[in-house]
C-alpha cells in the first residue's frame, strides 16, 4: 500500500511544482517569504526521493508478508509520505491563501503572520528532508531488500499460496449444477481443435472446485489419459511452471529425461511440444492472475487436433478472455435460498436434524445475508461456527464483530487472505481507488460519474497525455477493477454502459481493514462507538452522531463524505482549523440551510456536493473556492452569484435551477475548463458565449426560444468532444428547434430533444452523429414514421425512446432494422392504432415499454419475432381492451417472454 500513497504524494507535487497560478504567486512571494523558495525547492528533492522509493517498493514480492523487519521500514515510509502530503497541502493551502488577498491592507496586516506559517512549513520540509535520508540509511543498514533467497514463494504464508481447492470441496457444490452440466459438454462436445476454457469470477466463488469437480470425474479420465493441473498463483517463473507441467504429465510413464532441472524455456517447452503432439490432454491452469506467461505456454500446449483442452481458472477478465469463443464461463454469487442450505449444511452439521434452531434463525440470517451468495465465506463462517454453543447471544457477538474477526480469529485469516490476494496483485494506481469504494454504505450503488470526479478530486488518477481526459483514465480504473472482481455492476444505463457498482459486504469489510491499518479512511457507522479518530485522512459519516468530536480529534483530514442528514453548522465554524486542507467535502440530503462563514477559505477543496440539502442560496463568497473542480447543488438553491464564475477550475458543474445572478450568464462560458453543465437555463448572452466551453462532454440547456436557435447549435458546433446534449424548448407548442445551423457531433452518444422539429420532420444533420446509442424525442411534432430514416442514421442506436412525438397511426419496424438496440420505450403517442415488427427487425431488443399509448388496443403480433425480450413493460393508461387481450387472446404472442408486467 506504501507505494499507492507514495504516488498520490509525487502527483500532487507535480501537480503543484506544475502548477502555473500558484507558481506565478510563489515567484512575486519569494523575495518577501524566502521560507517559501525553501520549500518549494526542498519539494523537488522529495519528489526525487518518493520517486525512487516508489520504484523500489513496487518490487516487493506481495506475498512477503511475514517479514517484520520490511513491514517496520514499510511503516516508517508510510509515515513520511503521509507527513510530505502535509507539507504540500500545506503549501497549496498557504499559496492560495496570499492569492486570494487582493487589497494591499489585507496583506500586510497578514505579512507577520504569514512569515512565521511559512517558516514553521520550512522547518517541516528540512525535517522531512533529513528524515528520509535515515529511511534510505535504515533500509542499507539492516539489509531491507525487496526479495531474499532464490524462491519468493518461501515468504509467502502458509494460507496464501494455497489455492480455493484447499478449502472447498465437491459437498460445497451448491447451485452450481448448470455449469458442471455446460463445462462437461465442453469437454466432451467432439470437437476437434484445441479448445481452451475459462471459468472466471472473484476469489471464493468455487472456480476451482468446479474444474476440480470435472477433473476428477472417471469420464474425464478415460476421456483424457494425458492430464496436469498446475497451481499457477501469484508469484511463478515461467521456467518452474514448464517443468511442473512436464514433471506431471510424463510421471506417469515415468520417462522424464535426464537433466530437466537444468533445462530453459526453449527446451521445456520443445520437450512439451514433442510429448503432446500425438495424444489429446487436458491441462488445468488453476488461479491464473495474468496473461504474461500466455504465449510460451500457447506454443508448448500444441494444436493438434486430437480434442484436447485446456481449462483455466482466473480472478482476472482479461485472462478469462484468452477461452475460444462462447466458452467463458463467468460464475454468480449464489441465491439467497441455496446459499442458505451451504451454509447450513456446514453450521449445523453436528446437529441431528442438520437444520438451523429457531432461536438462531434471526441471527443465522443475517450472517447469510452478509456472505451474499460468497461460497467461501459460507462454508468458512458455517464451519466456525459450527463448532460455538448453539447460543442466540454468542451468534450475535460474532456477527457485531465480524470485521474483527475476519483480520484476527486464526480460524478465518485463510478465508481473509483469499480475498486480500486480490488487493494485494492490483498495481498501485488502483488500490487507493478500491479502497476509496469502501467508504460508501453497506450494499449501497455507488453512481460512476460521482466515484469517478471523486477519485479525481483526490488526486488518484494520473495524467496520461493530452489526448486523454483525467474522466477517460479514471473510467478505465474502474472498468479494471470490475475485470478483476473486486467491484460488480449492479445498474447500466439505457445503452449498457455500467451506471452503478457495488461492493460484496465481506470484500469491503476486507477493504476497510486495510484502510484503517493503512491510515486511508475510516467509517464512523455507530453513534456509540466513541472517539474514532486514528489518524486516517479520510472519514465516512453513516450515522447521525456528534461530528464534533470527530473534526476535533483530527487535523489531516483530507475527506468528508457524509451518509446522515443531521450536521451541526458549529461543526464548520468552531473546527475549522481541523478542515483547511480537506479537498472534498460531501453534504448531500444533509438537513443545512446555509452554508457557514468560513467554508469559502477552503482553498484546497476540489469536490463539493450540496445536493439535495436545505440550501435556499449561495453566498457570493463561493468564489474564493480557485481549486473547485466539481461542485453539485441539486435542491432548492433559486440564484447563483456571479462570483461562481471565478471558479476557473470548475469542470462539473450540476443544477436543478441555473439562473445566475447579473452578468453571470455572460461570465460562465469564462470557465474554460467545464465538462459538465446541467440544467442551466438558456438566454441570449448565455448561448451565443457556450462555444467558449470548448471541452464540453455533457450540456442540458433548457428553455430555449425560437430565436435563440441559430446563436445555439453555432455554439454546440464549437463542442467537438460532446458526448451527451440534452435541449428542451421554452414551449413546446410555440418555440420549434431549428437545426439547420447545426453541423456533426463526432463524440455524441446521447441525445435528447423536447420540443417541435422543424417541419415536423426528423433533421438531416441526425446523420452526422456516428457514435450515437441514446435517442429521446419529446413533443416533436413528427408527421410521418420517422423509423426508417432514424434506423439508417443510427445502426448503433442501443436505446430509442419517443415520447408524445409522433403524430401518425402507425409505426413499422423493418427486417434489419435498429440491430444494436436493447430498449425501446413508447409512451403518450395517442394516434398510434398499429405497431409492425417484421421477423429480423430489433432483434437485440431487451426491454420494451409501452405507456399511455390511448388507441393501441392489440398487442403487436411482431412481438412474437423478438427472441431475445427479456421484459415487457406495461405503463399506465394503457388501454383496457389491451390488456384483456395481453391477458387473453394475444397471449401466445409473448409467451416466451420471461417478464410481463409493471416497469
Amino acid at each position: 500500500m506504501a507505494e499507492a500513497l507514495i504516488m498520490v504524494v509525487l502527483q500532487k507535487i507535480t501537480s503543484a511544482l506544475a502548477e502555473a497560478g500558484l507558481q506565478s504567486v510563489a515567484s512575486k512571494l519569494q523575495k518577501q517569504l524566502p521560507d517559501m523558495l525553501e520549500v518549494n525547492n526542498r519539494m523537488r528533492l522529495f519528489q526525487s526521493d518518493f520517486s525512487i522509493m516508489q520504484a523500489f517498493i513496487s518490487q516487493v514480492d506481495v506475498h512477503r508478508c511475514q517479514d517484520k523487519v520490511l513491514e517496520t521500514w514499510l511503516e516508517q515510509v508510510r509515515q513520511a509520505a503521509h507527513e510530505a502530503e502535509d507539507i504540500v497541502d500545506e503549501y497549496i493551502y498557504l499559496v492560495g491563501q496570499r492569492k486570494d488577498r487582493d487589497s494591499f491592507l489585507k496583506r500586510a496586516l497578514n505579512q507577520a503572520a504569514d512569515v512565521n506559517k511559512w517558516r514553521q512549513l520550512a522547518d517541516k520540509a528540512k525535517f522531512m528532508e533529513d528524515r528520509l535520508k535515515k529511511i534510505t540509511e535504515t533500509k542499507d543498514r539492516f539489509d531491507v531488500s525487496v526479495v531474499k533467497g532464490d524462491n519468493p514463494l518461501i515468504y509467502c504464508s502458509r494460507h496464501q499460496h494455497l489455492s480455493e481447492h484447499s478449502y472447498l470441496n465437491d459437498d460445497d457444490l451448491v447451485g452450481n449444477a448448470e455449469e458442471l452440466k455446460c463445462l462437461a459438454k465442453w469437454l466432451s462436445d467432439g470437437k476437434k481443435d484445441r479448445t481452451i476454457v475459462s471459468i472466471c469470477g472473484m476469489g471464493g466463488l468455487g472456480k476451482t472446485t468446479i474444474a476440480s469437480s470435472i477433473y476428477k470425474k472417471a469420464e474425464t479420465k478415460r476421456m483424457f489419459i494425458c492430464r496436469a493441473w498446475i497451481s499457477v498463483s501469484q508469484s511463478y517463473r515461467i521456467k518452474d511452471l514448464l517443468r511442473k507441467i512436464v514433471l506431471q504429465l510424463m510421471a506417469k510413464n515415468k520417462n522424464i529425461p535426464d537433466g530437466i532441472d537444468t533445462m530453459d524455456c526453449v527446451n521445456l517447452v520443445e520437450l512439451l511440444q514433442r510429448y503432446l503432439h500425438g495424444r489429446r490432454y487436458l491441462i488445468v491452469l488453476d488461479d491464473v492472475w495474468s496473461r504474461d506467461s500466455w504465449p510460451l505456454l500457447d506454443n508448448a500446449f500444441v494444436k493438434n487436433n486430437n480434442g484436447s483442452r485446456i481449462i483455466i481458472t482466473t480472478r482476472i477478465q482479461a485472462v478469462a478472455s484468452l477461452a475460444d469463443p462462447n466458452h467463458e464461463m463467468k460464475l454468480s454469487l449464489l441465491p439467497k435460498e441455496e446459499a442458505w442450505t451451504l451454509f447450513s449444511r456446514k453450521a449445523f452439521s453436528r446437529l441431528e436434524d442438520r437444520s438451523c434452531p429457531l432461536n438462531l434463525k434471526t441471527c443465522a440470517e443475517r450472517i447469510v445475508d452478509k456472505c451474499q451468495g460468497l461460497p467461501l465465506a459460507l462454508v468458512a463462517l458455517g464451519s466456525l461456527l459450527s463448532y460455538k454453543d448453539m447460543d442466540e447471544r454468542e451468534w450475535e457477538l460474532f456477527y457485531g464483530q465480524l470485521r474483527w474477526e475476519l483480520s484476527n480469529n486464526p480460524e478465518l485469516t485463510w478465508f481473509a487472505s483469499v480475498l486480500n490476494l486480490s488487493y494485494s496483485d492490483l498495481p498501485s494506481y488502483l488500490k487507493n481507488c478500491f479502497l476509496y469504494c469502501g467508504l460508501f454504505p453497506e450494499d449501497y450503488q455507488i453512481e460512476r460519474k460521482r466515484l469517478i470526479r471523486l477519485w479525481i478530486a483526490e488526486g488518484f488518477v494520473e495524467n496520461r497525455g493530452p489526448e486523454t481526459t483525467l474522466s477517460d483514465i479514471a473510467a478505465s480504473y474502474l472498468k479494471e477493477l470490475v475485470d478483476r472482481s473486486l467491484v460488480q455492476v449492479v445498474k447500466r444505463n439505457e445503452y449498457g454502459r455500467p451506471k452503478r457498482f457495488q461492493m460484496h459486504d465481506l470484500v469491503r469489510e476486507i477493504s476497510l481493514t486495510i484502510s484503517k491499518k493503512e491510515k486511508f479512511a475510516t467509517t464512523w457507522e455507530c453513534p456509540s462507538s466513541g472517539s474514532i479518530w486514528d489518524g486516517s485522512r479520510r472519514v465516512s459519516v453513516q450515522t447521525n452522531s456528534n461530528l464534533m468530536q470527530i473534526a476535533r480529534s483530527s487535523t489531516q483530514l483530507r475527506s468528508i463524505i457524509v451518509f446522515a442528514e443531521e450536521v451541526s453548522l458549529s461543526l464548520f465554524q468552531d473546527c475549522y482549523p481541523c478542515f483547511r486542507l480537506l479537498r472534498v467535502l460531501c453534504l448531500r440530503h444533509c438537513d443545512i440551510q446555509q452554508l457557514p462563514d468560513n467554508m469559502p477559505k477552503l482553498f484546497n477543496l476540489h469536490y463539493l456536493d450540496l445536493g439535495y440539502t436545505k440550501l435556499k442560496e449561495i453566498p457570493r463568497s463561493i468564489g474564493k473556492l480557485s481549486n473547485l473542480q466539481t461542485l453539485y447543488l441539486k435542491g432548492h438553491i433559486l440564484e447563483l452569484p456571479s462570483d461562481m464564475t471565478m471558479l476557473k477550475k470548475l469542470q462539473h458543474l450540476l443544477i436543478d435551477v441555473g439562473r445566475f445572478g447579473t452578468s453571470a450568464s455572460n461570465k460562465v462560458c469564462h470557465l474554460e475548463l467545464l465538462q459538465t453543465l446541467k440544467n442551466i437555463e438558456a438566454n441570449v448572452s448565455l448561448v451565443k458565449n457556450l462555444g467558449c466551453l470548448t471541452k464540453m462532454r455533457s450540456l442540458s440547456i433548457r428553455k430555449v426560444l425560437w430565436s435563440h436557435n441559430k446563436d445555439l447549435w453555432t455554439s454546440i458546433n464549437k463542442m467537438t468532444s460532446l458526448n451527451s446534449l440534452s435541449v428542451t424548448t421554452a414551449d413546446r407548442e410555440r418555440d420549434v428547434f431549428d437545426l439547420a445551423d447545426l453541423k456533426s457531433l463526432p463524440c455524441l452518444e446521447k441525445l435528447m430533444l423536447s420540443g417541435k422539429l422543424e417541419k415536423g420532420a426528423i433533421p438531416l444533420v441526425f446523420g452526422h452523429f456516428p457514435k450515437l446509442k441514446s435517442l429521446r424525442l419529446c413533443f416533436s411534432g413528427l408527421h410521418e414514421d420517422p423509423l426508417a430514416l432514424l434506423s439508417v442514421m443510427f445502426q448503433n442506436l442501443g436505446h430509442l425512446n419517443l415520447y408524445r412525438c409522433y403524430e401518425g397511426t402507425r409505426l413499422t419496424f423493418r427486417a434489419g432494422w435498429f440491430p444494436q438496440l436493447r430498449h425501446l420505450y413508447l409512451s403518450s403517442m395517442n394516434s398510434l392504432r398499429e405497431v409492425e415488427i417484421e421477423d429480423g427487425a430489433i432483434r437485440s431488443l431487451h426491454r420494451l415499454e409501452l405507456w399511455s399509448l390511448k388507441c393501441l388496443t392489440s398487442v403487436p403480433e411482431g412481438l412474437v419475432h423478438l427472441k431475445s425480450l427479456q421484459r415487457l413493460c406495461i405503463g399506465s393508461m394503457m388501454p383496457d381492451e389491451f390488456k384483456v387481450r395481453l391477458e387473453g387472446s394475444d397471449r401466445w404472442i409473448v409467451q416466451h417472454i420471461p417478464y410481463i408486467g409493471d416497469p
